[in-house]
């Protein structure tokens, strides 16, 4: 009972961390803060017995640095270490697996790889709120209600989110005319 109660306070750090990472208008500071989300998500999600959810968010912290180098040059992210991540992802699923909600995580992970291997930010904001959503039923499933809370401000976060960003780009067209 003390790891759920721990746990759920772990949550709310990582939700609120998380919810504002989609904030951020450039994709390395997205990725750094969500990094540091992913750190809380781990240990919450251990600390649950949720562990294939854990170790997806040890190697999203992993993808995130990696990525993050390439970002921070304003380099393309290299296909073969987009692949590397998602094999790697694959193989800790394969031997994480318990049961089909275990490829919950996996699946996600491979998404959050895919999106976070474009350059442009919005895809990757389009692909945090989609992921957001199949956190959702995960967490509901494993009693993290605080993150079902979270994951409900993630998808609210991504769309305000994008609506600012949108608006940000109208209003520099009329300004540049």
């Amino acid at each position: 009972m003390k790891n759920v109660l721990y746990a759920q306070l772990i949550s709310i750090f990582a939700m609120l961390t998380i919810s504002f990472s989609v904030q951020c208008r450039k994709k390395k500071h997205m990725m750094m803060v969500q990094s540091f989300a992913h750190m809380l998500y781990a240990f919450q999600y251990a600390l649950l017995g949720a562990f294939s959810a854990a170790y997806m968010d040890i190697i999203a912290v992993l993808r995130n640095l990696l990525f993050y180098k390439y970002d921070k040059n304003r380099k393309q992210i290299p296909i073969f270490l987009s692949i590397s991540v998602i094999i790697l992802t694959l193989l800790v699923g394969y031997f994480s697996y318990n049961n089909i909600l275990s490829l919950f995580p996996v699946i996600i992970a491979i998404l959050y790889t895919i999106g976070a291997s474009f350059k442009d930010p919005k895809v990757y904001k389009y692909v945090f709120g989609f992921c957001a959503i199949g956190w959702l039923f995960y967490n509901f499933r494993f009693k993290a209600y605080v993150c079902v809370i979270g994951n409900i401000m993630e998808v609210v976060s991504t769309i305000i989110a994008l609506i600012r960003e949108n608006k940000y780009k109208r209003n520099n067209k009329k300004r540049n005319k």
